[in-house]
């Protein structure tokens, strides 16, 4: 058995190039991913070396850089002397700077030195203007400068406040009398700027002092009020809340009641809710929807719940010139006299007002109208007079249309009357041909007695109409040839006793 070259490489130990290839290829790919720059470990982790579809541009977070105070270099401090204006004792302070500051600069904190505004005033303006009999001009004057001292800091006015044989001031008092002093100087001496900076630094000197006064009184009260007090403040306060909401429940169960005998509700047009109803209720569209904060009360409410009706504001009457109507097309129209809601007319064209016929004799109407080549719905210029012209026209076709149903109905009328006279006076021509032909027939009757018959007229046919109304009612039919029969019958028998009279003679 011959051996083959994979065989004597093996025997030598020797690798062939394809395993040597394969192997390179499996420690290569055996060699993990290196992390990429500006990613985390824990990112990383989590998406593997799959690379994602958009490239993150991620930078190197700074966490250790320093702040930047400017500068870049190294900056030179000193310590200087300085002086600050607002002061007029000329003592010098010494601060540290940077060397390239300005040593003749001035010192920046000086800008927020702002003084208040000096009052002064003469001895003509104070016996002017400025006299009180509780202030004296010297006390006047220490108020003064002390408030220019402290800068208008009133609590610390009041604490050094002492002048010597002064009553005992309040700080109400110290401020009432600086600020009267200051409107009264302000309102006296000329301005000279405008009329609404003068009104805004006379509302800023404004005080009052009962109010104030009032003021503290009452915030002192509240501060020494006991548990006992504000227990019962509290038990107070819910019950007026509850008087209130009783209030509104019998204003709404009024209105709803009053609204209810008025029948507003109803639906009906011709009802106009009274003016006098609507002050003595509550308008139903501006009641307050406090359902989460309702509470359940089931006393009656007090009588002084009704509120009386407002009164109604009179208006001044418009000037009415008719020769300026006339030439604008203004047509002016009388106010309704009763006091209602309804009497307030909004404006409205006049195509909406156009008259409209019964929905029963809309169509004849339409009708009509269409033959005279006017349509009812569309009218091209609705002016006042077309408007009226129209409505007339309407109210005309209604009324013709009414007139011809009436018409008709008696023309209707009329002939079923002469059907029934003329099928009276038919079954009265039968009852009197029926008794002639019974009196012909008979063999005791002679043509004497025919003529005499005939000669009584009515009372005959008088009697032949009982008679025949007692024999009962025929058909037409056959009482038309009982008729022709019973004629025939009685001109025959009297012609055959007219010759047998004849021949006996």
């Amino acid at each position: 058995m011959a051996a083959s070259a994979a065989d004597v490489r093996s025997a030598l130990s020797i690798q062939t190039p394809s395993t040597s290839t394969s192997t390179s290829q499996k420690k290569q790919a055996a060699q993990p991913a290196r992390k990429p720059e500006g990613i985390s470990r824990e990112l990383y982790s989590l998406i593997g070396p799959s690379a994602p579809s958009i490239t993150a541009q991620l930078a190197r977070p700074r966490l250790k850089q320093k702040p930047n105070l400017g500068g870049g270099g190294k900056v030179r401090w000193e310590r200087r002397a300085f002086k600050n204006i607002a002061r007029t004792d000329s003592l010098e302070f010494y601060h540290w700077v940077k060397a390239a500051t300005d040593p003749n600069s001035e010192y920046p904190f000086a800008k927020y030195n702002i003084q208040p505004t000096t009052w002064t005033y003469s001895q003509d303006e104070y016996n002017r203007l400025l006299q009180d009999k509780d202030w004296t001009k010297e006390e006047t004057d220490y108020l003064f400068s002390i408030v220019q001292e402290y800068d208008i800091r009133w609590y610390v006015i009041h604490d050094r406040y002492a002048y010597p044989g002064s009553v005992e001031r309040s700080m109400e008092d110290l401020k009432d009398r600086y600020y009267g002093v200051c409107r009264k100087l302000t309102r006296d001496r000329p301005w000279t700027g405008d009329d609404a900076s003068k009104a805004q630094l006379m509302a800023s000197l404004q005080f009052d002092k009962d109010r104030e006064v009032t003021r503290k009184k009452y915030i002192n009260s509240l501060e020494n009020r006991t548990p006992e007090h504000i227990a019962e403040e509290e038990a107070l306060y819910i019950e007026i809340k509850r008087l209130e909401q009783n209030e509104r429940k019998f204003k709404r169960d009024r209105e709803d009641l009053l609204r209810l005998l008025a029948g507003i509700d109803s639906g009906l047009p011709d009802i106009v809710e009274d003016e006098g109803i609507a002050g003595l209720t509550i308008d139903v569209k501006k009641k307050k929807t406090t359902k989460g904060n309702a509470m359940d009360v089931d006393s009656p409410a007090t009588p002084s719940a009704i509120s009386a009706p407002s009164p109604a504001i009179k208006r001044p009457p418009a000037i009415k010139n008719p020769g300026s109507d006339a030439m604008h097309c203004i047509i002016r129209t009388d106010p309704a006299t009763t006091a209602t809601k309804a009497a307030h007319q909004p404006a409205y064209l006049r195509s909406y007002k156009l008259p409209i016929p019964k929905a029963a004799i809309a169509p004849k109407v339409t009708q009509a109208l269409a033959e005279l080549g006017i349509s009812l719905s569309r009218l091209v210029m609705p002016t006042r007079e077309n408007c009226r012209l129209l409505e007339e026209l309407v109210d005309a076709t209604t009324a013709l249309i009414d007139h011809k149903r009436i018409a008709d109905k008696l023309d209707f009328d009329i002939r079923i009357a002469k059907t029934r006279l003329e099928m009276t006076q038919s079954q009265d021509l039968d009852g009197d041909a029926d008794a002639d032909g019974e009196t012909t027939n008979g063999d005791n009757v002679d043509v004497d007695e025919t003529a005499d018959a005939d000669a009584e007229g009515d009372d005959g046919r008088a009697t032949s109409v009982v008679s025949s109304r007692s024999t009962g009612a025929r058909s037409r039919k056959h009482s038309r040839r009982s008729m022709s029969i019973s004629s025939v019958d009685t001109s025959a028998n009297t012609v055959r006793g007219v010759t047998k009279r004849q021949k006996r003679g």
